[in-house]
């Protein structure tokens, strides 16, 4: 939506084949999940965000991602407009506000117990809210909350779900709170994290079945495909990045193609048709995997790290 490295910080702007590719993808009947996110933070692009929402035919689950840096009062304005297009439209949308440490510290203007508030006060029809953080800052989240939220007039209190899960409960009302792994330790110790391994496991134990990259879901269900759209409009199988499959602004995009793409390429069946642990341990340098897991500490990234050696991943799959 806004990437903040990019030249002159530039906002996506989306002109009429860009319009058309993002239908087609938000629209197919196999699509479950969009989720609006960085790079950045998209409040700096709320207007290609409602733009986003109105391609929608009905029937689907928005996410958007946020520190919600606004002011209460354009954030108020933000989510009586966007309920307004969603509901139109028959969709749901989640507010995801970032709870950890650093997220916080950034903004002035915080929105965690005004947005409970808002939630509670308004019931919006077609909005939800949860919280997002890292799992090193689970004690800061949760304190963070209940404080803010008492700040706001309202007794809330936490209940303890998962390795990557919290419920915070106010006025009968639960909010979810997800907790990542922490991306790029290296300034941690070991036992403050939970590790990759780790983390593995407790993605296993949520969904129950094998962890690998793609769209997660429950068991029995299969994983799907999840594709990642750029800021500047270059597309991605989400975890493989060093792959690229077009670009919404010069390319058509559609399912039937990505789908076909994910098929015919071997070393992207792999990656998301393979358990992320059976793969790693096909690979013969283990140093390299070693170093690997270790500095990216989460599946998705850990891809990224093993391009950085010639020829590891593509060895997955050599004839």
């Amino acid at each position: 939506m806004y990437a903040d490295k990019h030249a002159r910080g530039q906002s996506m702007v989306l002109d009429e084949l860009s319009y058309a590719n993002l239908a087609t993808l938000i629209n197919d009947p196999e699509v479950k999940r969009i989720s609006v996110s960085g790079e950045g933070e998209p409040l700096n692009n709320i207007a290609t965000f409602h733009e986003i929402l109105r391609l929608s035919e009905g029937g689907k689950a928005f996410e958007f991602i946020t520190s919600g840096f606004l002011p209460h009062d354009q954030l108020e304005r933000f989510y009586h407009a966007t309920n307004e297009i969603v509901a139109g439209n028959g969709d749901t949308c989640n507010i995801r506000l970032s709870a950890d440490s650093y997220h916080v510290a950034k903004v002035r203007h915080r929105a965690h117990g005004f947005s409970v508030g808002y939630a509670l006060g308004q019931r919006p029809e077609a909005l939800r809210f949860s919280f997002r953080s890292v799992d090193t800052d689970r004690a800061f989240t949760r304190n963070y909350l209940v404080e803010e939220l008492a700040a706001h007039g309202h007794a809330a209190r936490i209940r303890a779900e998962s390795a990557l899960g919290d419920m915070l409960l106010a006025d009968s009302t639960e909010f979810g709170i997800e907790y990542k792994n922490h991306v790029h330790p290296q300034v941690l110790m070991p036992g403050e994290f939970l590790d990759f391994y780790r983390y593995i496991d407790a993605i296993e134990a949520r969904y129950g079945k094998r962890f690998t990259l793609g769209s997660l879901n429950r068991f029995p269900q299969d994983n799907g495909m999840d594709v990642t759209v750029k800021p500047d409009g270059q597309v991605y199988f989400y975890g493989a990045e060093h792959i690229v499959l077009g670009n919404i602004h010069a390319d058509r995009i559609d399912w039937r193609d990505l789908r076909q793409r994910l098929l015919d390429d071997r070393l992207l069946n792999a990656l998301y048709s393979t358990p992320i642990v059976n793969l790693l341990d096909r690979i013969s340098d283990k140093e390299a995997v070693r170093h690997a897991v270790a500095r990216a500490n989460n599946p998705y990234w850990v891809v990224k790290e093993l391009v950085k050696v010639d020829g590891l991943l593509e060895g997955l799959v050599a004839a």
